[in-house]
C-alpha cells in the first residue's frame, strides 16, 4: 500500500461517525499497522541509498588514486570526467537517503498516532493514564540510589543544582538531583503506548496508583495491557521484565514480576521500585506460542 494512499485512507477512517464503534477502532489500528510497515519499508530504503552512496565515495576515491599515476593524456581526461560524474552522484543519493528517513520518520508518527486512537477506545474502561508515566509530586526531595537526597560537600558548587533543590545542613551538604551526571537524550519517547520491536504488538502500561504516578523510594504494581495490531488482547502471554537506568551502572533494586492476568491481555505487575530520579529503561519480553517480541518504555523521573 503506497504511502499516500494510506494517509488519505486514515482520514476518511478519522472522519467515520464515532457509532461505527469497536469496529471502526479496528480498523484503526490495522490501518496504522499498514502504515507503519510502510514506514519500516522507507527506512529501509533509505538504508540502501545511504549505503549506495557509501559505495559510491568508496570507488570514487580509488579512481582518485588510480588517476594520480597516470600521464597526462586522453585516459587521463576520461577517467577525470568519470570521476566528476561519480561525485556529482552522491550528493543526489545522500538527498535520497534523507528524503525517505524523514517520509519514513514522519509516516511512523501517524501510524503510532492510528495505533494509539484505536487502542485508546478499545481498551477505554481499563486506561486512566494518557500521558508519560511521570514521578508522584508529594516526593519533594530528589533521591540518590536509597538515599532521599544525595549528600555532597558545598565545594561542589559546580553542580547543575536549581535553587530551590539546595539544602545547606550547619556543616556539610547540599541536595543535588540524583540525575546530575546522566545524560539524558533530549528527545526521549516517553508515551505510556508503545509498538514492539518486531511490529507485533501494541501495548500500554500506568501503575496502579491512587493518581496514576510513579511514587519514589516505594515498592508499588503497574498494569501492562497488551494487544496485537488489530486490537485483539494477547492473553496468556508469558512477560519477562528488565528495568535499569541508562548511563548508571545498576538496574532496579527488585525484581519485579507479573502476578495474573486480570484479563485477557491486562496483566497486573508487582514488585516495582524507582530508587532514583532520572532516566529509566523498562523492557518486557513477550511471547506467546510462536510469538517472541519485546516492548521498551522510556521513563523519565
Amino acid at each position: 500500500m503506497q504511502p499516500r494512499f494510506i494517509f488519505l485512507t486514515a482520514a476518511l477512517l478519522l472522519a467515520m461517525p464515532v457509532f461505527a464503534g469497536e469496529s471502526t477502532n479496528s480498523s484503526l489500528m490495522l490501518l496504522g499497522g499498514e502504515m507503519l510497515r510502510s514506514a519500516e519499508a522507507l527506512q529501509a530504503e533509505s538504508v540502501t541509498a545511504i549505503r549506495h552512496g557509501n559505495s559510491l565515495r568508496k570507488t570514487l576515491n580509488q579512481l582518485r588514486v588510480k588517476l594520480r599515476s597516470l600521464p597526462e593524456g586522453e585516459e587521463r581526461a576520461a577517467l577525470g570526467e568519470t570521476i566528476d560524474l561519480f561525485a556529482g552522484e552522491i550528493p543526489r543519493w545522500q538527498q535520497q537517503a534523507a528524503s525517505l528517513r524523514e517520509r519514513g520518520l514522519s509516516e511512523r508518527q501517524r501510524a503510532l498516532a492510528l495505533l494509539e486512537t484505536g487502542y485508546r477506545e478499545i481498551w477505554q474502561p481499563h486506561i486512566r493514564l494518557s500521558g508519560p508515566l511521570q514521578l508522584d509530586g508529594s516526593d519533594s526531595l530528589t533521591s540518590g540510589h536509597n538515599a532521599r537526597i544525595r549528600s555532597v560537600h558545598p565545594s561542589k558548587l559546580n553542580m547543575n543544582v536549581a535553587p530551590g533543590d539546595r539544602a545547606a545542613p550547619a556543616d556539610m551538604s547540599l541536595a543535588v538531583p540524583a540525575a546530575s551526571g546522566q545524560n539524558i537524550p533530549g528527545e526521549l519517547d516517553l508515551r505510556s503506548f508503545q509498538i514492539s520491536r518486531e511490529l507485533a504488538v501494541f501495548a500500554h502500561v500506568e501503575p496502579e496508583t491512587g493518581n496514576s504516578r510513579v511514587p519514589l523510594n516505594e515498592i508499588h504494581s503497574w498494569k501492562l495491557m497488551l494487544s496485537r495490531l488489530d486490537g485483539e488482547p494477547l492473553g496468556g502471554a508469558e512477560i519477562e521484565i528488565e528495568g535499569h537506568m541508562p548511563g548508571h551502572v545498576h538496574g532496579l533494586p527488585t525484581q519485579p514480576r507479573v502476578t495474573g492476568e486480570v484479563e485477557p491481555g491486562v496483566y497486573r505487575v508487582q514488585g516495582v521500585k524507582f530508587q532514583m530520579t532520572g532516566w529509566w529503561v523498562m523492557t518486557f519480553k513477550v511471547s506467546a506460542g510462536p510469538l517472541d517480541d519485546a516492548v521498551t518504555f522510556n521513563i523519565r523521573l
